[in-house]
């Protein structure tokens, strides 16, 4: 293992649940294959969500807080001997810990309980809120995946300055693993079918479909010529965001979204894509990059 003492860990949380698993299975694979050193966090404790962003941690016995840092370090052994690895018990919530990592992570991988809408809305769960305030690209797992490290990288493109980090983490990501790049791009106008829209002709919808072709190639062209070994599909569709990208992940090993920024509330913080595909069933892990974080394969 030839890992420089400089490198940025991978890191990632871990509580001993089945999506705990999943995402720290998808870390040490990560931190393998990229050859950077693997951080685990241990929570210290229950969290019990009282509001969004909030909530009340009740400590466990000292035993079992030994017996999870035990059986972490252990399966890192067991996956992957020769990776460095430090396991730490922290206490606080698991969302304030991740993010503080997060500072000094070259990637946070998270796992995702699931619970209701009116739970998430109330609560925020932990994904939801590493990916707003991490300070590097997050990677949300939910559950095990077993796919190619070919399978495409799904892409959502918005054309916009904030959205091209994360265009390059797909795009270097793809290059690094010899797959391919779906790139995603949608408009909408909502028209209700019992009313008449004159306004919006053929010629007007082969006008906009025009100009939001234009966005992603221009989107697109930086990173094709970075990259002219990554094999490019775009996708232009006439739908909601979330709606497209789902339609074009089945069989995707990552999607990959943009995010807005940092601070605020998580739902005008993650912007509407990256917030619904986080709280929906997808067929693979997602990537949340945001406009500030540091882009790597």
């Amino acid at each position: 293992m030839n890992t420089p003492a400089s490198a940025r860990p991978v890191v990632v949380g871990f509580d001993g649940s089945p999506p705990g698993d999943a995402a720290f299975a998808w870390a040490v694979a990560e931190a393998t294959r990229r050859d950077l050193p693997l951080h685990v966090l241990v929570a210290r404790g229950m969290l019990y969500p009282v509001a969004a962003g909030y909530g009340l941690t009740t400590p466990w016995p000292e035993e079992f807080d030994s017996e999870l840092v035990d059986e972490a370090r252990e399966r890192v052994a067991g996956m992957a001997p020769e990776r460095a690895v430090v396991v730490e018990s922290v206490a606080g919530t698991p969302a304030s810990f991740l993010v503080d990592a997060s500072r000094e992570a070259e990637l946070v991988v998270v796992g995702r309980r699931r619970q209701s809408a009116l739970g998430e809305a109330f609560s925020g769960s932990t994904s939801s809120q590493v990916a707003a305030h991490a300070s590097c690209p997050v990677v949300v797992v939910d559950k095990d995946f077993d796919v190619s490290p070919q399978a495409p990288i799904v892409v959502a493109v918005d054309g916009s300055s904030a959205n091209d980090p994360a265009v390059g983490f797909a795009f270097e990501r793809a290059a690094a693993l010899g797959a391919s790049v779906t790139a995603v791009h949608s408009w909408w106008v909502d028209v209700p079918q019992t009313f008449d829209a004159p306004w919006l002709s053929e010629e007007r919808v082969a006008e906009l479909e025009h100009l939001h072709r234009g966005r992603l190639d221009v989107a697109l062209a930086g990173w094709s010529a970075k990259f002219p070994e990554v094999e490019v599909r775009t996708v232009l569709r006439r739908s909601l965001p979330v709606e497209a990208v789902l339609a074009e992940s089945e069989g995707a090993q990552l999607i990959v979204v943009g995010s807005r920024g940092h601070g605020g509330f998580v739902g005008l913080l993650l912007g509407s894509v990256s917030q619904g595909l986080l709280h929906r069933d997808r067929p693979c892990p997602i990537a949340v990059v945001h406009a500030l974080s540091a882009v790597a394969p």
